[in-house]
């Protein structure tokens, strides 16, 4: 009895020294815990709230209603000083929803969204032409994209007393007079914010946010999706860039890259329409459910890589819940048809000399309002 009462006063005296340690491992595991969830709620989400970049505080003014003397201010911000802006062109005015409309994703029903693609492959944004521009309203209720390429060589004004460079001047340059190294604009936002009132100045269509993507983050962008798949009705001879046979094929960034810039030999209409092919190849690989786990990855491992007034918690949110809801097939692209804007030469002060610029006209106002609007 004696040997069975110490085998039993043994076993108990391990339970017990594995039940201290099992306390200890779990107090210590919940100290991690409790330490995280501070430094999350103190800090990290704090910084996931923030936007990645600069906002957009545009001193825009529009007419409330076409026929309306009454104005209203746009994304005026308490802290701007400057006059605010009227347009010259007629003001794009969004449909009204439903009162009952609810939008599937976000808070908002509807966003206008300036997509900028700039050739600066040095670190971070410090310069850059807009390489590749896009307008794109996004309906949230209705779950539909209208995205709209405009040519970077369109001549355009600038509004008075907003930037020290002399216009016109091409509208791949609106974006870089507003970056840090050049610092030609008087407003916020940067490069994105310079581009967004001359579009607004110009064209009457107000942006809402905006994305700036560089030449390096591009391609590390599609490599980290594993390529992107299009198909090239013809082969392309593509000189420095290399040059890419017909058919259907997979790109990887670089490759993607080249084909969106070749122009020699074709005509920058030929460059849109491959640029507009590659970013439709993207949203086709990133709306397989395969890939919507991986688009909070994405984002935090590319958030410092470009530009946005949008926070990582906004764009992780909406992401993730645009790419769950939405058809391919609601995906409308608009460029510019042939024969609605006029190839000429102008003299561009910034640049001392005479140079290749598309002259455009009303025509095309309505055509990029009615493009913007199309069901």
């Amino acid at each position: 009895m004696k040997n069975n009462a110490n085998f039993h006063t043994e076993d108990e005296l391990i339970s017990q020294k594995k039940k201290r340690r099992l306390k200890i491992t779990l107090g210590v595991l919940g100290g991690i815990i409790f330490v995280f969830v501070i430094f999350y709620f103190s800090w990290a989400r704090p910084k996931l709230r923030e936007p990645i970049s600069e906002p957009l505080t545009l001193p825009l003014v529009t007419l409330s209603a076409p026929d309306s003397p009454e104005v209203e201010q746009v994304a005026q911000s308490p802290e701007v000083q400057y006059p605010p802006v009227l347009p010259e062109a007629p003001v794009f005015h969004q449909p009204t929803h439903a009162p009952q409309a609810k939008p599937v994703c976000g808070k908002d029903t509807e966003w206008i969204v300036l997509m900028v693609g700039i050739d600066y492959r040095g670190d971070g944004y410090l310069y850059g032409l807009a390489d590749s521009i896009r307008l794109i309203r996004i309906d949230f209720v209705n779950m539909t994209v209208n995205m709209v390429a405009l040519p970077r060589d369109l001549i355009v004004e600038a509004p008075e007393g907003r930037f020290t460079a002399p216009d016109p001047f091409k509208i791949n340059q609106a974006y870089l007079f507003g970056t840090p190294g050049m610092g030609h604009y008087l407003g916020s936002g940067l490069g994105a914010g310079a581009l967004s009132e001359v579009i607004y100045f110009n064209f009457g269509i107000p942006v809402d946010h905006y994305g700036v993507i560089n030449f390096a983050t591009l391609i590390n962008f599609i490599d980290a999706i594993d390529g992107v798949e299009i198909d090239l009705s013809s082969p392309v001879a593509g000189g420095y860039f290399g040059d890419f046979p017909s058919g259907t094929q997979t790109l990887n960034g670089e490759r993607a890259l080249a084909l969106s810039m070749i122009r020699e030999g074709y005509s920058d209409a030929f460059r849109v329409r491959n640029q507009t092919m590659i970013m439709r190849a993207a949203l086709n690989k990133l709306i397989k459910p395969a890939y919507w786990l991986q688009v909070p990855v994405l984002l935090n491992e590319f958030g410092n890589s470009f530009l946005t007034d949008l926070s990582i918690e906004e764009l992780t949110n909406l992401s993730v819940c645009f790419l769950r809801n939405f058809s391919r097939e609601n995906l409308k692209t608009f460029e510019a048809p042939e024969g609605l804007l006029t190839g000429s030469s102008a003299f561009i002060p910034t640049l001392n000399n005479n140079a290749f610029v598309y002259l455009w006209d009303e025509r095309f106002l309505d055509w990029m309002h009615n493009a913007l609007l199309q069901e």
